[in-house]
């Protein structure tokens, strides 16, 4: 299940929350979080949501690291 997006960066990168609903809580419980560029396709997913943003910030200034 998809939770929130966030946008990140100044190109129009997005970060998805991916996770599954907790039954006892009917939270969402994030185990990923999807980085997808600007077109919707999927780039990667992330153990957090600050390696998700690493990411796009390597991606936008150009490394191929990311």
């Amino acid at each position: 299940m998809i939770g929130n997006r966030y946008s990140h960066g100044v190109k129009g990168h997005t970060i998805l929350e991916q996770g599954d609903i907790n039954r006892q809580t009917l939270e969402l419980e994030v185990t990923l979080w999807l980085v997808c560029r600007p077109d919707g396709t999927e780039f990667g997913g992330y153990a957090t949501l600050a390696q998700a943003q690493h990411a796009i910030e390597q991606l936008e200034s150009g490394d191929s690291a990311a």
